[in-house]
């Protein structure tokens, strides 16, 4: 292909470009716009035919174009490149060259076109700026990207740094880019190697069509092939075969070369070129199915590790950490993009690909998070000295416990059954961070519980339980504990919600409702409001596992308080004994009070809450407050208390207010006091020997 080399200036692109021999051999012409440039004199030298006019001798722009489009065509000229021409191409070259002119500007387009873009750069205190290749259109630096190369801008840099830079980095660049348009190296190459084929075979056809030639391995190859994309194989690359069972395929430095090699580093460039190890532009890969491997309840070890991917990461890494120059694509939804930008301009942007880079070492840190985890577990390694979390984005929230803060639900990539997370929402808006972490501890109280149990649940506390032997009983008992503050609550009951149940649940408002499912009838009921969530959850006591509090600057890990309690282990310390109804109410109620806020204390019977008084700062705050909200039904009810009484004023309090038994850990210096209090006024305490103090 012959083309022509358009420059007005000291022409040291122009002399970066014939110093490559490969593009030596296609100039045709030198056009310059300017008699007496440097530029001329680096064309005479090389040897290059000139053709130098001056502007103001023709009539308009139209007519030296002309005359410009008359020698092109006269030499045989296919393809015209910008190298420092300082003038806009008109109407006339870009009718005659329509596609075939491209341009060299030294920012990241579309940021800083037009002049003095180094300037605007180094003034608008970016942390980096580079250089970019463009089809000429007739906007000002609005072409289809080609191909960019990012330059960081240093604290010590000064205007005439930056500059030196970036010409540096033109002179290496400019070329590069030329080559590949000749054919002189080949234009785009992509290697393609996924697990999950969803999407791939036309995203695979997008790139073929686009120039691109694909290297691929194993299964996706063969996938490629049947359906007639032309596939290199990852063999011919490397001249080496896939080993070990496919374990050894892509580690080879014909890959990892490709990859990393800096496109802005001569001495890279020249160190692939001795290899004879061709760039890769693009790398499209996702990796071996380990969580779902792990997921499967009877997985066996040998499964799982040979689930855990060892080319897949490697390749993404490299690509990644190289994203000035290569693309890298870990996910099905990004297909669609990377070619929306490939097809418009030619490139992916700098941006795009420095968005792509992050997801892929998210998502390299999420699969390594999850090996990490599974072998941590096998050797019951409870708490290792370091720890990596893992979550997966369920979806954005309005906001958070404020208007003003914003807000996310991210969820176990493995699942936890019976949770919030696991809930399928039926009907009404979208739930709120406030919503979930209340729905949360309503799910936590009710899973307690295996008789019919109805929670309602206001900011993380319950303010009425219930329990009966139909869902609507349960829920009536929960509704008649605290009238008042259920309205606007959480409701969780953990049989299917009946028309019964349903009909006075939608005669107040409540702002969810979770249980295993709902019968059409009561669906149809509940779902004519609007705006109540309706959500489904399988009901189950949830196992033991690491419970995780975030602290500035910190991370605190506990078991959860998942302790298997006899009630044989319980100790009666007074001379009175409870009666079988009361030990009923004492275990009702002490399932509950694990679940306030400490200090926490619950006044209640055998089927529902009566009182609750939750996180005061002394429990005979938190007692007065129980005992005031249960007010005359306190009389032959039972108290529970989450931690051990420090002070005999509770209990009597308690006594006066007609509670008939109590139930507390025990285990203060002054229980004999809190004893001696209790059999004064004839109640029944029984001492567990167990605190839950639920900060």
């Amino acid at each position: 292909m012959k083309i022509a080399i358009f420059a007005s200036g000291s022409g040291t692109n122009f002399q970066a470009l014939i110093d490559d021999a490969t593009i030596r051999d296609s100039v045709a012409l030198l056009v310059c716009d300017k008699p007496g440039a440097r530029v001329l004199e680096r064309a005479e030298a090389a040897g290059v035919p000139i053709f130098v006019f001056s502007p103001k001798t023709f009539a308009d722009k139209a007519a030296f174009e002309q005359e410009i489009v008359t020698k092109l065509q006269e030499t045989g000229v296919e393809f015209l490149v910008l190298a420092g021409y300082m003038r806009l191409i008109g109407p006339t070259l870009l009718s005659a060259y329509e596609n075939k002119i491209i341009n060299l500007h030294p920012s990241l387009l579309p940021a800083f076109p037009g002049k003095d873009a180094i300037g605007q750069a180094f003034a608008a205190d970016i942390s980096r700026t580079g250089v970019t290749a463009h089809f000429v259109d007739a906007g000002m630096d609005t072409g289809p990207i080609i191909k960019q190369q990012a330059i960081s801008i240093s604290e010590a840099d000064t205007i005439d740094s930056l500059t030196a830079k970036i010409h540096k980095v033109e002179h290496q660049f400019y070329p590069e880019v030329v080559k590949e348009l000749l054919g002189g190296t080949s234009m785009k190459r992509a290697l393609i190697s996924v697990s999950d084929k969803t999407g791939v075979v036309d995203f695979a056809k997008s790139l073929v069509g686009l120039g691109f030639e694909i290297i691929s391995t194993g299964g996706t190859k063969k996938a490629l092939e049947d359906n007639q994309v032309p596939v290199i194989g990852i063999e011919e690359v490397t001249d080496f075969p896939e080993m070990l069972d496919g374990r050894v395929k892509t580690l080879h430095p014909a890959i990892h070369g490709g990859l990393l090699a800096r496109r802005d580093d001569p001495a890279h460039m020249q160190a692939i070129e001795a290899h004879k190890i061709a760039k890769i532009d693009l790398v499209c890969v996702n990796l071996y199915p380990f969580q779902e491997t792990i997921a499967k309840p009877d997985v066996k070890l040998g499964d799982a590790i040979e689930n855990i991917d060892i080319g897949g990461p490697s390749m993404l890494r490299s690509a990644a950490k190289n994203y000035a120059a290569v693309t890298v694509v870990v996910d099905s939804a990004d297909y669609a993009p990377v070619l929306v930008e490939l097809e418009g301009h030619g490139a992916v942007t700098f941006e795009t690909n420095q968005r792509l880079a992050a997801k892929v070492f998210r998502h390299t840190a999420a699969y390594d998070a999850l090996i990490a985890g599974y072998l941590t577990d096998i050797v019951q390694e409870e708490f290792p000295e370091k720890i990596t979390l893992t979550y997966n984005k369920k979806q954005d929230l309005r906001y958070g416990e404020n208007p003003h803060q914003k807000a996310a639900f991210y969820t176990e990539p493995l699942g936890t059954a019976a949770s919030i997370s696991e809930a399928k929402q039926l009907h009404g808006k979208e739930l709120s961070y406030n919503n979930i972490r209340d729905t949360d501890a309503a799910l936590r109280i009710a899973a307690e519980f295996t008789e019919p149990v109805a929670v309602a649940v206001k900011h993380m506390n319950p303010c009425g339980v219930g329990v009966g032997s139909t869902p609507e009983e349960a829920y009536l008992k929960a509704y008649e504990a605290d009238e008042t503050s259920i309205f606007g609550g959480i409701v969780a009951i953990n049989r299917e919600v009946d028309a019964a149940t349903a009909t006075h649940m939608s005669q107040i408002f409540l702002e969810i409702i979770i249980a295993p499912s709902f019968s059409e009838e009561a669906f149809a009921i509940l779902s004519q409001k609007k705006n109540i969530r309706l959500l489904t959850v399988p009901f189950a006591k949830p196992a033991a596992a690491l419970e995780k509090t975030s602290v500035l600057g910190g991370l605190l890990l506990q078991e959860s308080d998942a302790v298997t309690e006899e009630v044989a282990t319980y100790e009666v310390v007074t001379e009175a004994q409870p009666s079988d109804l009361e030990w009923k109410a004492l275990i009702a109620q002490w399932k509950v009070v694990k679940h306030v806020k400490s200090n926490a204390i619950v006044v209640g019977n055998d089927k529902q809450t009566l009182g609750i008084g939750a996180g005061q700062m002394n429990r005979i705050g938190s007692a007065l407050i129980a005992l005031n909200q249960a007010g005359e039904k306190a009389q032959g009810a039972v108290l529970a208390s989450d931690a051990f009484f420090p002070m005999d004023d509770t209990v009597e309090a308690a006594a006066k207010a007609g509670v008939k038994a109590i139930i507390q850990p025990g285990g203060s210096i002054k229980d004999k006091d809190s004893i001696a209090m209790a059999n004064k006024y004839g109640i029944a305490m029984v001492i567990t020997h167990i605190r839950h103090f639920k900060h």
